[in-house]
């Protein structure tokens, strides 16, 4: 097995724990590939679908399909929504912009993480400075106090370990 096949079985087992803890938050809803290396993830969070006389409607179901290319994790996925959103970070044509920097060190699960904290406007990955929808960044800065939409996190919480205290006798 190459070094590429081993990342993308890693990325799948992480994944699938991802979202085995994440309380039916995220879902894998398909997935291709032997190991996989394309994926629509179903995220349940409420993001913005689009706006009404300026006003958000809301949207709490979102489908994102994630493609890892042959040159994978050499190169950055890509990532495209199959539902409606509004995101200064996301192109009218609903591509994910992912920025022009990618590690090898950002796993997939890390990545289902990011795109879910982009639908919910989460201030550490929102970007206003470089955005993919222009009329979704002047939106987005007029009502930055609206931030975020959610707070999921996509992670139960685990329950805590028992904790053994040693008393003096």
């Amino acid at each position: 097995m190459g070094i590429r096949e081993k990342r993308l079985e890693n990325d799948f087992k992480e994944l699938s724990q991802l979202v085995s803890n994440s309380g039916d938050t995220l879902a894998i809803a398909s997935s291709q590939g032997q190991p996989p290396n394309q994926y629509v993830i179903e995220y349940r969070c409420r993001g913005i679908e689009k706006l009404q006389e300026q006003e958000p409607v809301f949207r709490t179901h979102h489908r994102v399909e994630i493609n890892l290319s042959s040159t994978y994790p050499k190169e950055k996925p890509t990532a495209k929504f199959l539902t409606p959103i509004l995101h200064p970070n996301v192109y009218t044509n609903l591509n994910v912009c992912l920025g022009n920097y990618w590690t090898m060190a950002e796993t997939l699960s890390e990545l289902v993480i990011r795109i879910g904290k982009i639908i919910q406007y989460s201030d550490d990955v929102l970007n206003l400075n470089s955005p993919a929808n222009s009329d979704a960044k002047i939106w987005a800065a007029n009502n930055r106090r609206r931030f975020p939409v959610d707070t999921q996190n996509f992670k139960s919480a685990k329950k805590p370990s028992a904790t053994i205290v040693w008393n003096d006798l």
